[in-house]
């Protein structure tokens, strides 16, 4: 991706995050300079269409990936969002420990609690969150994997995680996937491999596969808001 897409993108969510109501939050392309610890804070991981295709160009079967769209209904619940487009064929891994990671401890160095930190991740950025989640070592961190466990031909990303990285999870975990989605599936592994994390699944009958989270549908939108917030009142 260009560096002319790039600034494009960073002056669109610039107008976005100054065009939201009063009492949302807002959207910030990283950490922003001044941090308040009594927020809720969001970091959205997008999948990996965007890093291959401009957002201006549909999927041939899922339409176009509502990139602003998104951040701009979970800014809307009330996050402060960090969201950033990633270049071409990002390694996960590398993404998780040099941006993410450091997202979350710069956070909680700051001052904001872990339960008031979410990492929601689709497909590629839900296996990110997880990577993240396993390096954290934070036991209230909020982890929201939509579409992120592979099936059938994209199972070999997952599978590595589920050997190298899975039984080192630490936060509370949400998995949430479209019913009809023929790439991603159940997160029942990862649960399995680490038993002591709280983990709760969610299968949607939106009927758009995959292309569920192309968009900030209320059934995905308001089911991660709702359990991000819960984290305080969840007893561990």
């Amino acid at each position: 991706m260009t560096r002319a897409l790039f600034s494009l993108a960073t002056a669109t969510l610039m107008m976005i995050a100054l065009s939201l109501p009063a009492s949302a939050g807002r959207i910030h392309t990283d950490v922003p300079a001044q941090i308040d610890p009594a927020a809720r804070y969001l970091i959205y991981i997008h999948g990996a269409r965007p890093e291959s295709f401009p957002l201006s160009e549909p999927h041939p079967t899922r339409g176009l990936f509502e990139y602003q769209n998104i951040l701009n209904a979970l800014a809307a619940s009330g996050f402060e969002v960090i969201s950033e487009l990633r270049m071409e064929r990002t390694n996960p891994r590398r993404f998780a420990r040099t941006r993410v990671l450091e997202q979350v401890k710069s956070l909680i160095a700051a001052g904001v609690p872990a339960q008031n930190i979410t990492l929601a991740g689709f497909s590629k950025g839900g296996l990110i969150a997880m990577i993240v989640a396993s390096q954290a070592r934070q036991p209230k961190l909020n982890i929201v994997n939509m579409a992120g466990c592979g099936k059938g031909k994209s199972r070999q990303a997952y599978d590595n995680f589920l050997a190298n990285d899975a039984s080192k999870l630490s936060g509370r975990m949400l998995s949430i996937y479209d019913q009809a989605d023929k790439i991603s599936g159940t997160c029942q592994d990862v649960s399995a491999k680490a038993p002591r994390m709280p983990f709760e699944e969610e299968v949607l009958t939106v009927g758009g596969g995959h292309g569920t989270f192309y968009t900030p549908r209320k059934a995905w939108v308001d089911r991660v808001s709702s359990w991000a917030k819960a984290a305080n009142d969840t007893v561990r």
